[in-house]
């Protein structure tokens, strides 16, 4: 483990607005050996710094460790998974099918509003100024080789931090749409896939379980050429 990183994500990860940003939910010790990052705009749930109790205990958590893991801690907070939880498992249960256990899920801002769109409240600035820069510093520090970025408004965000446009998400269950980015000497992958987050997963849910199937045989398949 970099003592630095934990350092620096000890710094960003500081109480605001009564909550803990959550920078990601991992099963590994070392988020720095993460290989796919699964991105959407930002959380539902929120980290209550009075239900969370000690900030170490929000790191021992993040970094699973002493007795504390990413998703007990969602489970204690969170008490119901959101729907969004649901879908991100099943994105990752097929990557981990595939032999990819190397899996961070964070979000281009790593604030809880209950909405998305809430993010534009002036209440918010700062603290969605914060999340931003919390996902900015995991993009320098680990590099993933592939990006899984679902939704719309992810695409943007995304964009915007990688400057890039992106191209359209997929419409039905065997197109796979992905590609390569360069961004200050960072050429890392991105899937697009729709949003995992109700409504709007919606809209695709019949076909969205073959999609991912095939979305994580081709991430497998330029792992590999990665290595």
């Amino acid at each position: 483990m970099n003592n630095s990183f934990e350092d620096i994500i000890r710094e960003l990860t500081q109480p605001i607005n009564g909550q803990y940003p959550r920078p990601w939910m991992t099963k590994l010790q070392d988020p720095l050996q993460a290989k796919v990052f699964i991105v959407g705009k930002n959380q539902a749930k929120t980290f209550s710094a009075q239900q969370v109790g000690s900030h170490n205990r929000l790191l021992h958590a993040l970094f699973n460790r002493n007795g504390e893991t990413c998703r007990d801690l969602y489970n204690q907070v969170t008490s119901t998974p959101s729907p969004t939880r649901h879908n991100i498992d099943a994105l990752t249960n097929y990557l981990e099918h595939r032999g990819i256990g190397e899996i961070l899920e964070t979000n281009v801002i790593c604030y809880s509003t209950p909405m998305s769109s809430d993010l534009a409240q002036t209440l918010h600035q700062g603290s969605k100024q914060r999340g931003s820069e919390i996902f900015q510093t995991l993009l320098l520090y680990i590099h993933p080789p592939i990006l899984i970025a679902h939704g719309s408004d992810t695409r943007k965000e995304l964009g915007r931090v990688l400057g890039v446009k992106f191209i359209s998400e997929p419409k039905q269950a065997d197109e796979v749409i992905y590609q390569r980015v360069s961004h200050k000497g960072y050429e890392p992958i991105v899937f697009i896939i729709p949003s995992l987050a109700l409504p709007a997963y919606n809209r695709w849910q019949r076909w969205a379980s073959a999609h991912l199937n095939n979305l994580a045989d081709e991430v497998a398949h330029q792992l590999d050429r990665y290595k």
